[in-house]
């Protein structure tokens, strides 16, 4: 394997020596944890970047916006990800946003293609986010641009997010299965690299410098944040709808190795983040198969603290473990209120940065004037279900 120093090395060396340092990169989900830090890290190499997001009149799905972004690009960087996990809906994300990013890359010129993927994509194929990564690198390796795919193991950022997934109660079930999570920063670093140098026509993994038994893992992280949840092993435990093989979720011997510890990760985010002690949903049903949900249900495991899903019209967000769910489309220009990003209980909407309150429904600021329709979230077991919102006169015959 490449090791840490090697790998800090091959990122210092982006856009010195014999590699341009001048190219326009457009990043394209510039705007999210990984593109943010790519962005920067792009930028300090002296190159001119481009932060290609809905927020900023790009949109991959649609093709609004590529032709101007993508004009005089000599890379494309595509870090963006689906605002859903559900087979079809993620599947469709990211055939057609690439499909796009291919096409449009093509007309304008553009020399490499680089693409950010998931380790195991080729072997995890009972996972749907799994078999849409296989099919968007399938896409890129039959297109006439040079590309690099990179695929990196789970983030550090989102350990937390697999314990919440994976709750039932006051008990976390989780395979030991081997995992070999990387920091973002480290992701960040390796794609700068790569991306300001020729294309691989080919596939990298990139993972942390360490392994761990994925149990040990979030029983370390949840212990570090003095969080009560028992860790129960279990071999059969999901992981996001399917069960993991031992190595499902490592790298293999050749791939570049990230210098960040977790411990060293760890003691940085808990100093950072504020402790709070949000109320978690409990689920005690039993577990029933995507084909059984209706047009209004969803997997609670996929909707984690923090994040957002759509279910038909509806948006539902996780708000510190309660269930909030509104109208999609924003009351100002109708922008995709399940793109936009969640902050407390506070929406921002992709278009024109109109907020609002994800429980009430409240305008927080403009440009829109008129408030959200709001929805019930009905919790049964491990299955979610969005149901109109109470008259008043129903909500008192309930008390």
């Amino acid at each position: 394997m490449i090791t840490p120093f090697e790998m800090a090395v091959s990122s210092v060396r982006v856009g010195v020596g014999d590699e341009r340092c001048d190219m326009k990169i457009v990043v394209v989900g510039g705007s999210g944890i990984l593109g943010s830090k790519l962005v920067a890290t792009l930028s300090a190499y002296g190159h001119e970047v481009v932060a290609a997001s809905r927020r900023s009149g790009v949109d991959a799905v649609t093709g609004e916006g590529l032709t101007e972004a993508l004009r005089g690009a000599a890379v494309v960087v595509d870090v963006s990800n689906s605002p859903s996990f559900q087979d079809a809906a993620v599947m469709k994300f990211f055939k057609t946003s690439t499909h796009n990013l291919l096409t449009h890359g093509a007309a304008a010129g553009v020399g490499h293609h680089v693409a950010l993927s998931v380790v195991g994509s080729g072997r995890f194929l009972k996972n749907a986010y799994f078999r849409a990564k296989l099919a968007q690198e399938k896409l890129i390796k039959e297109s006439s641009i040079p590309y690099s795919i990179i695929q990196p193991t789970q983030f550090f950022e989102f350990v937390a997010n697999i314990a919440d997934a994976a709750t039932h109660g006051n008990v976390v079930r989780v395979s030991p299965a081997l995992i070999q999570p990387i920091a973002a920063d480290d992701v960040a670093s390796a794609v700068a690299s790569i991306a300001g140098g020729p294309p691989l026509n080919g596939t990298v993994e990139v993972a942390g410098p360490e392994s761990f038994h994925l149990d040990a893992l979030i029983r370390r992280s949840l212990s570090a944040r003095n969080d009560p949840r028992e860790v129960v092993t279990d071999p059969h435990a999901l992981y996001f709808g399917a069960e993991l093989s031992e190595r499902t979720l490592v790298a293999g011997d050749d791939a570049r190795l990230g210098a960040i510890l977790f411990e060293e990760w760890l003691r940085r985010s808990i100093a950072e983040t504020p402790q709070t002690n949000p109320q978690r949903v409990e689920n005690a049903g039993a577990p029933i198969q995507p084909a059984a949900f209706k047009e209004n249900e969803f997997r609670i495991s996929e909707v984690p603290p923090g994040s957002a899903l759509l279910v038909g019209d509806v948006v539902v967000f996780n708000v510190g473990g309660r269930f909030c769910a509104t109208q999609n489309t924003c009351t100002h220009r109708q922008g995709p209120l399940s793109e936009g990003t969640l902050d407390g209980s506070t929406v921002t909407c992709p278009y024109h940065d109109a907020q609002f309150d994800v429980c009430t429904g409240a305008v927080l600021r403009g440009p829109a004037r008129e408030p959200l329709e709001t929805f019930r979230v009905l919790v049964d077991g491990e299955v979610g279900r969005t149901a109109p919102a109470l008259q008043s006169h129903q909500r008192e015959t309930r008390i």
